[in-house]
């Protein structure tokens, strides 16, 4: 039972880090693209540097769209998983309770794993 809860928290965890991840990387282009933003209103569009400063805000808005439908699809599996989490902490709050009165009432000393690994 721990090891299912301790998978799906280790799930939750992993998860929650990428997002934090994608989310400073989202905010690391929003700065770029706001600094560009403030060089353009520096610079005359005439310039040589323009088509390589639109290129450059090209490539960068390009970049951040990666990052959001990288959210999208994180989030789509993650908001899910976090709409249950008082459930199953719930649940198995419960469930160790009621297995903590079997071994107790059945005498119950074996592990999962013995009864697996001894099948004859």
């Amino acid at each position: 039972m721990c090891e299912y809860h301790s998978k799906f928290n280790g799930l939750l965890s992993e998860l929650n880090n990428q997002r934090g991840i994608l989310i400073k990387e989202l905010s690391r282009l929003d700065k770029y693209i706001s600094r560009m933003y403030h060089d353009l209103e520096g610079i005359d569009p005439s310039e040589d540097f323009a088509l390589s400063f639109v290129t450059q805000l090209h490539d960068t808005l390009k970049k951040r769209r990666v990052v959001k439908d990288e959210m999208a699809r994180l989030d789509a599996v993650l908001n899910p998983l976090k709409n249950v989490v008082n459930d199953v902490e719930s649940a198995v709050r419960t469930r160790r309770k009621v297995s903590r009165r079997w071994r107790r009432s059945f005498k119950m000393r074996l592990t999962i794993e013995e009864v697996l690994t001894n099948t004859n």
